[in-house]
């Protein structure tokens, strides 16, 4: 089931204070209309009785698709929160949950993202079938192979899985101040199946990579950067 509460929120532009339903989680096969409101960009969407803001509340979300096996966390990063701290204190409500599962059974798969837009990225990725750490993979070699397009300090690398085909794999760069979406770049489609079967004979590069829960190309070549200075 999908699970709301009521929240005071202010606005941010005229200061009106409103009690509004904010969602924690979502649950896609018992709420499907919820699935469609975040992927149009609707859910969590605030409009001010005062002055008549449309505005977004970026808070923690938990997608699940219990049909697809598929359980996403969202949560932002914010001025009080970085990544670090969201990754150290996500790992321990994982550990949490190890702990307290009942012996015998194994704990859900529980992936974790930092934006909106690698929420939706990744809805789309895992509902094609496609395999997120060879894709992830993927965009570890564009971004170091191009670094005067595709610097990670200032872009973020989104596959549109839409617009790819059975030949090519469409990627777009993304601002991550401005949030524009600007030059594409394509990826032959026979390379990545190349890389699944290796994968597939030998997963350990790729779990080494990015041994989860969030597996981010980007975000592993900031702490590379970080840790290089």
């Amino acid at each position: 089931m999908s699970i709301s509460r009521t929240v005071n929120i202010t606005c941010p532009s005229c200061g009106t204070k409103q009690d509004v339903r904010l969602y924690d989680v979502i649950n896609v096969n018992t709420d499907p209309e919820l699935k469609d409101a975040l992927m149009q960009n609707m859910l969590n969407r605030i409009h001010c009785k005062g002055c008549d803001l449309n505005f977004r509340v970026d808070k923690p979300l938990m997608y699940n698709d219990p049909k697809l096996g598929m359980l996403i966390h969202w949560v932002p990063e914010t001025e009080e929160m970085g990544r670090e701290e969201i990754l150290d204190e996500f790992e321990e409500s994982l550990e949490r949950m190890h702990q307290q599962m009942p012996e015998g059974q194994e704990a859900p798969n529980v992936r974790l993202v930092l934006t909106r837009v690698e929420l939706v990225e990744l809805i789309f990725m895992l509902e094609k079938g496609l395999n997120q750490r060879v894709v992830e993979y993927v965009k570890y070699s564009i971004f170091t192979r191009n670094p005067e397009k595709a610097d990670p300090k200032t872009h973020r690398l989104l596959l549109n899985v839409e617009d790819s085909t059975d030949e090519e794999f469409c990627f777009v760069l993304q601002n991550t101040k401005s949030q524009e979406l600007g030059q594409i770049l394509r990826y032959g489609r026979a390379a990545y199946d190349s890389m699944i079967e290796l994968y597939e004979e030998n997963d350990g590069e790729f779990l080494e990579m990015f041994p989860g829960p969030l597996i981010s190309a980007r975000e592993l070549l900031l702490e590379d950067a970080e840790f290089g200075e």
